[in-house]
């Protein structure tokens, strides 16, 4: 991990779970991360303990995304390492489901 040290990250989905995880497993490994998530509250809290800068992001609006790029771009220049992670899921079965909810769950992973 030492050659990516100095690197800029992404990742998406960064407040809770996986995400948060792999947050603090890159700036450990130092890994400059910038995060994003749609919970606000909740990315306050990790980026006080370990993410360098983050971002409100819902991945299901493009003008989200694309205004999130240009701010990784003004305040970093570049952008190295992209780990798509955002995902969400409902209780919806496959044959019986509301339609609406698969196509929740499919925007979220695979907008980002």
């Amino acid at each position: 991990m030492e050659r990516w040290g100095g690197r800029i990250a992404l990742v998406t989905g960064a407040s809770v779970g996986i995400g948060a995880a792999i947050c603090r497993a890159l700036v450990q490994h130092g890994i400059v991360v910038v995060g994003c998530a749609r919970n606000v509250d909740k990315i306050k809290e990790i980026a006080e303990e370990d993410a360098d800068v983050f971002f409100r992001c819902d991945v299901t609006q493009e003008s989200e995304i694309l205004s999130m790029f240009d701010q990784i771009r003004r305040t970093f220049g570049r952008l190295d390492i992209c780990i798509n992670n955002a995902g969400l899921s409902h209780d919806a079965p496959l044959l019986t489901g509301n339609t609406e909810d698969w196509r929740n769950m499919l925007d979220v992973s695979d907008h980002d």
